[in-house]
């Protein structure tokens, strides 16, 4: 079960937690702008986070 998580490098680990924000701003904007413009703000950190690691697989994060 912890397998999958343990393997994974850092920048995996954060594109999956970028696309995982991402995907809750976008369920929450359907309701509460305020909590989608709050995911939104912590998925751009992550993605910032991302590009000063000069991670390669930037675009499959998406």
């Amino acid at each position: 079960m912890f397998g999958n998580i343990l393997f994974k490098s850092k920048e995996e680990r954060l594109c999956q937690k970028y696309s995982s924000l991402m995907n809750r701003a976008y369920q929450a904007a359907l309701t509460n702008k305020d909590r989608s413009d709050e995911l939104n703000a912590r998925a751009k950190e992550v993605l910032e986070e991302l590009r000063s690691l000069n991670y390669k697989g930037l675009d499959s994060c998406s």
